[in-house]
């Protein structure tokens, strides 16, 4: 029986090795998979990270675009309420054109300035300033012409009534004596 005991048991001896192995190799398989559990709530973090980023991006894109739209569109109203202005006014003054039109504003600011620069020199006149009345009537002939003023000029700067008063007025400052000789 002692032969029997002493004999190698094959399997015996090879059953905890295989046994070790086997716990080994389970042990390992468990680690692996863990590691790729590891890994792939990492990378899953990684992508919701990500994901809440570009919603955020596109979330400010979009709002940004809606806001350049609305901008875009009051920019179009404010372009069609100035188209109808501007056609409105170039069929006040008769002109065809922007340029016609630009031409026939600046026209209207030279009879404007013409006008006043002829009140001051009527007031001027009056209060017996004369020699200021004088070289406000000639700054108005240097900046103008004469021609311009007085409606004898193909493009005449004033009305026929205007250029009347302002030829008065020419005429006034050139007929009454000045302050310097008065004196």
């Amino acid at each position: 029986m002692e032969e029997k005991n002493n004999a190698p048991q094959p399997c015996g001896e090879k059953q905890p090795e295989s046994k070790k192995f086997l716990v080994f190799y389970v042990i390992g398989l468990f680690c692996v998979a863990l590691a790729l559990i590891l890994l792939s709530y990492i990378a899953q973090v990684r992508s919701d990270r990500r994901l809440n980023e570009l919603t955020n991006q596109l979330s400010t894109q979009t709002s940004a675009a809606e806001g350049a739209n609305a901008r875009v569109q009051v920019l179009q109203q404010s372009v069609e309420e100035q188209t109808k202005v501007l056609n409105q006014l170039m069929q006040q003054t008769g002109t065809e054109n922007t340029d016609e039109l630009l031409a026939a504003v600046e026209k209207l600011s030279d009879q404007k300035k013409v006008l006043y620069e002829m009140t001051m020199a009527q007031q001027e006149l009056n209060q017996n300033k004369n020699a200021e009345a004088k070289e406000r009537i000639d700054g108005l002939v240097t900046n103008y012409t004469l021609e311009r003023l007085n409606g004898t000029a193909q493009d005449a700067l004033l009305t026929e009534e205007s250029a009347a008063l302002f030829t008065a007025l020419y005429q006034q400052t050139r007929v009454v004596p000045s302050d310097e000789t008065a004196e």
